[in-house]
């Protein structure tokens, strides 16, 4: 189905248009359990909106989701996809008329699904944003770069020339991590698992890229030289987690905020003891949650110019069809990809 750019009779009306979307229809495999549908036809209520969506990435989170893994966990059949960017070409007769032909972006707060042609949400679920810019990057601009953000800001005072130690750097939001972190004369610690993966974060301006190895402890001594960590981010657990908590210094401070492991992120007792090192964790849907709406805004309105600069940018492999979701989900399941996956609509 090819959306309009302009709104129909029956949107004019306050009616939905008729739409497709993607929608988990069962907890288990993403390759199984998810399923193309006809959205149903609707009116739009006071405070709601209607976006014809331009892009939406494929994240990890929305596999937890699938698999019954992740934070929240909605009745079935369930709408799929966090984020996207799109237009807004319709709104009930309360406060969201105002953004009618806005460009926004949607929120990832798991109240609506953005893998949809069209995408009807409250007017408080979305944050209007520029108008330039790569509608790829700005659809992935809800969670990576705001987790990012929010990592360096929230954890720790950090100076210029502070060191931040992270795994899975070659992920987006490791990308992300890496130019936040330049901007702020920061210096990045950071962990891959692949020498491919570690070439990619030397080119995003990483500082030092460790290929973690059999005895990783010493790896990062060696690359911080005498050095400590001010933070430490992960987004694996497992025993990578206390090999980067004891590079910490004192009353340091490790964020979990992401996991590809089952395994217990333990930080060892001697550092919690003697160093007093924290341990915490981070969700982006708790700060969207509680954080008042002009951070929220402020937040995004300044990510939003990082990305229309260039200075923000996450690499993409592939974008396809909505129709063609069995492809997509397979490529993002695909090991080694060197970039994020995300529907496109015409």
């Amino acid at each position: 189905m090819v959306p309009s750019t302009q709104p129909n009779d029956a949107a004019e009306a306050g009616h939905m248009p008729a739409m497709s979307q993607l929608l988990v229809t069962s907890y288990g495999d993403p390759r199984e359990s998810v399923s193309l549908a006809p959205g149903s036809d609707s009116v739009l209520g006071t405070d709601d909106i209607l976006v014809e969506m331009e892009a939406a990435p494929v994240n990890p989170s929305d596999f937890l989701l699938v698999r019954g893994d992740y934070g929240v966990r909605p009745p079935l059949p369930s709408p799929l996809g966090g984020e996207g960017v799109g237009r807004v070409i319709d709104a009930g007769v309360g406060a969201g008329r105002q953004l009618v032909g806005r460009r926004v972006v949607i929120l990832p707060n798991y109240e609506q699904g953005t893998w949809a042609d069209r995408v009807a949400t409250s007017y408080r679920n979305v944050v209007p944003i520029r108008d330039d810019g790569d509608p790829l990057q700005l659809a992935m601009l809800p969670i990576n770069p705001a987790t990012a953000y929010l990592l360096l800001h929230r954890f720790a005072k950090l100076a210029p020339g502070d060191w931040v130690g992270l795994n899975a750097a070659n992920s987006a939001v490791g990308l992300c991590i890496i130019a936040l972190a330049r901007l702020q004369g920061l210096q990045t610690l950071n962990i891959v698992r692949r020498e491919a993966a570690a070439q990619t974060v030397r080119d995003a301006g990483g500082d030092r890229v460790i290929v973690a190895g059999d005895d990783l402890p010493t790896q990062i001594a060696d690359a911080l030289d005498g050095a400590q960590l001010a933070l430490a981010l992960d987004a694996t657990a497992g025993p990578v987690v206390a090999d980067l908590a004891a590079a910490l210094r004192f009353r340091g401070t490790i964020v979990s905020y992401a996991y590809v492991t089952d395994a217990p992120p333990a930080v060892r007792a001697h550092d919690v003891i003697f160093k007093e090192v924290t341990h915490t964790g981070f969700w982006l849907l708790n700060w969207l949650r509680h954080a008042p709406r002009t951070e929220i805004e402020q937040t995004y309105h300044a990510l939003n110019d990082l990305v229309a600069s260039g200075e923000l940018a996450v690499p993409v492999d592939a974008t396809y069809r909505l129709d063609h979701y069995h492809e997509a989900i397979e490529h993002a399941m695909t090991p080694g990809r060197s970039g994020k996956i995300l529907f496109t609509f015409s």
